[in-house]
């Protein structure tokens, strides 16, 4: 496989560009004052994700609670969303 090198400067200016070329196959050397500090290649298509060291999974109780936190606040939106549409009755429109 065959790297383009970028400076640990450029990659963290760049890192949504990076992480989108790496996605369509492209890899590269990161560099700091010259020196090779790491590497970035796409996954094999059937690589399966390790979790890092100390990550857990979410609690089953977390999960539920961050659901019912996001369907609450669609709810509220959807509220504010009927308000201002009946705030604007047709003859208000211009």
């Amino acid at each position: 496989m065959k790297f383009q090198l970028i400076s640990l400067r450029d990659a963290n200016q760049n890192f949504s560009r990076l992480i989108a070329s790496v996605e369509r196959g492209e890899a590269f050397c990161i560099t700091r004052r010259g020196q090779e500090v790491a590497r970035l290649t796409p996954l094999p298509p059937s690589a399966p994700m390790e979790k890092s060291p100390g990550m857990q999974d979410p609690l089953p109780t977390e999960i539920a609670m961050l659901h019912a936190s996001l369907a609450e606040r669609v709810r509220q939106l959807e509220a504010r969303l009927d308000k201002i549409s009946t705030a604007l009755s047709p003859t208000d429109k211009r």
